[in-house]
């Protein structure tokens, strides 16, 4: 089934522990400007052998963060926003 003029984006952001996740003002922008159709997917634990991952849909209208020239997200704030 074709869906004209239906857009998603993903970014994908990997950390060997856990810790904070950084977007681009780039990326940034892109989630807003999509917001629901934007997807953030991190995965925490990369470097184990229980890798864990977690979607946000819309994480600029989900996640509170700080703005510099990137986007820092706190770890605990991805883990309260993440999608089951």
């Amino acid at each position: 089934m074709y869906i004209r003029n239906f857009l998603i984006s993903i970014e994908v952001k990997g950390r060997a522990g856990i810790g904070n996740v950084e977007l681009t003002e780039k990326e940034w922008v892109a989630a807003c400007n999509l917001r629901e159709r934007y997807w953030l997917y991190v995965v925490f634990n990369c470097a184990t052998f229980h890798p864990r991952l977690l979607r946000i849909q819309d994480p600029f209208g989900k996640l509170i963060v700080k703005t510099k020239t990137s986007v820092l997200i706190d770890a605990q704030e991805i883990f309260q926003a993440a999608e089951n």
